[in-house]
């Protein structure tokens, strides 16, 4: 039978760290990630809402992915499926997003090598393209602290391409 494990990349190891040129790119896991959709979920979210570029502090919070969707972070329990009472929809997503932590005085340099990025342009969306991917991405805990939320079938990719940024600069 033929071997083709060397045409895959290796699946990242649980607790991923690389250290390199003053920066680190680390995986991160998350209590709990669920996508909330509908029309009025901006207004009705309890937890603090962050936009680009917003810094999130908090331990459970919500980001901004479009007018009408949310991510919830590490936010409370929710029941799964359609909420006639509030007309929203809630999915746990903790599974579909892979998320990674950059860090580093020159992290906003490496992620611009992969993405149109500028502190001074406000959005109230932290959705992304990254090297291509479609990210959740914003500023975490301090000025040069972002995340990263990524398809989890899209991780590895996503690791790939912000070593090669973190090398070269």
């Amino acid at each position: 039978m033929r071997d083709d494990s060397g045409k895959w990349d290796a699946p990242l190891p649980s607790g991923y760290v690389h250290d390199a040129n003053g920066m680190t790119l680390a995986a991160v896991t998350l209590a709990r990630q669920v996508l909330i959709s509908g029309p009025d979920v901006l207004t009705q979210t309890k937890q603090p809402i962050a936009g680009w570029p917003d810094i999130v502090t908090a331990d459970s919070y919500a980001l901004s992915v479009r007018r009408d969707r949310v991510l919830l972070v590490n936010g409370p329990t929710v029941s799964e499926g359609w909420h006639d009472d509030i007309g929203q929809a809630v999915s746990d997503a903790s599974d579909a997003y892979a998320v990674f932590d950059v860090s580093g005085e020159r992290s906003l340099e490496v992620l611009k090598r992969g993405a149109e990025l500028n502190l001074d342009v406000p959005s109230r969306s932290v959705a992304r393209l990254l090297f291509g991917l479609g990210v959740f991405l914003y500023r975490y805990e301090m000025e040069n602290s972002f995340r990263i939320h990524v398809a989890s079938a899209h991780a590895e990719t996503l690791v790939k391409s912000l070593e090669g940024a973190i090398a070269a600069c």
